[in-house]
């Protein structure tokens, strides 16, 4: 009996190594550290895209014009993010697609110098932005247009590198006038004296999730389970504040806790967690998007998504099932 039980529990051992050994290794490229990319570190970090058989390294690929080619080369198998990059990138026919988004809305802060007192102050201002137009013009974009403001004629926007640290440190610095931030750094702006003058959501897809179109289609069973166990991660960040304060700090490499708690709690507020995509964000992310390319006019979710798998899950009950645990 002893002897029997004893090569039962080596033959269980065996087979979760070998479980293990076969789990297919996948990167997932990230374009910032910025709260559209926490549910995959924590996915990754917890193991549980393990449980649906694959090895996950999160790849931070700093913008579109450096992820999508990786993602498009294999170098990536699956992008989180740069959703104005991968636009770009499908309008220019590159097969990209998006299957659903992390978020339905941005929700960031509009920082000044102190002596701004209105958003009608910016006019004639200098308003910081991280590239063209990207997610952080959007969010300055839509905010002037809702105070009457023309962004095209009444602000001139500057480029500022090093993310959204950059563009803190050139507000603070007096190189410009404002800029967009996402949480924690817009609470950690107000601390050193800057001027929050507004804050609010912009109605856009955050964190779009995107593959090949290579990959999807020679292998559509990969990419629907790596898409349930990102829906399992989001869960558990829900559910799972200590644990996940502690991975987010480690990226963020911040220790603060009040702001570090402060950004997982704007965070998960926003958090799809079926993956769908509503269409006013659609619709206002390709009116963006055709300020710069005319054929974005044309484009609809049916243009560039898939949400067939996102729907299968969904319908599935997976997503349910996770919620009455």
């Amino acid at each position: 009996m002893k002897l029997t039980a004893v090569l039962l529990i080596a033959l269980a051992l065996a087979s979760v190594g070998n479980r293990l050994q076969a789990a297919e290794k996948l990167r997932v490229a990230y374009p910032a550290i910025a709260p559209g990319s926490t549910p995959s570190w924590v996915t990754a970090e917890r193991g549980i895209w393990r449980k649906y058989g694959f090895d996950v390294e999160p790849i931070l690929v700093s913008g579109g014009a450096r992820a999508v080619p990786a993602l498009i080369g294999n170098s990536v198998q699956f992008l989180i993010g740069s959703d104005t990059g991968v636009t770009t990138a499908q309008l220019q026919g590159i097969p990209v697609v998006r299957l659903g988004v992390t978020m339905n809305t941005l929700g960031s802060s509009l920082l000044t110098q102190p002596s701004v007192q209105s958003v009608q102050d910016l006019k004639g201002k200098i308003l910081g932005i991280s590239r063209g137009r990207d997610a952080s013009y959007i969010r300055l974009a839509k905010l002037l247009r809702d105070n009457g403001l023309d962004p095209n004629q009444d602000v001139k926007f500057l480029s500022i590198g090093g993310g959204e640290g950059g563009r803190l440190s050139a507000v603070k610095a007096g190189i410009i006038h404002g800029t967009m931030l996402f949480p924690p750094l817009d609470l950690m702006g107000r601390n050193e004296g800057l001027k929050v003058l507004a804050k609010f959501d912009v109605p856009t897809p955050g964190g779009g999730i995107n593959v090949s179109a290579a990959l999807l289609k020679q292998n559509r069973l990969l990419v629907l389970n790596f898409l349930k166990g990102y829906i399992e991660g989001i869960h558990y960040m829900i559910r799972h504040k200590p644990e996940s304060l502690k991975i987010l700090q480690r990226y963020f490499q911040n220790t603060d806790m009040t702001a570090m708690s402060y950004l997982y709690d704007e965070t998960t507020r926003r958090l799809e967690k079926e993956l769908r995509a509503n269409p006013e964000s659609i619709a206002f992310h390709y009116e963006l998007a055709a300020l710069d390319d005319p054929r974005a006019k044309q484009a609809t979710e049916k243009t560039f998504w898939d949400s067939s798998l996102v729907e299968e899950i969904r319908r599935s009950g997976f997503i349910e099932q996770l919620y009455k645990k």
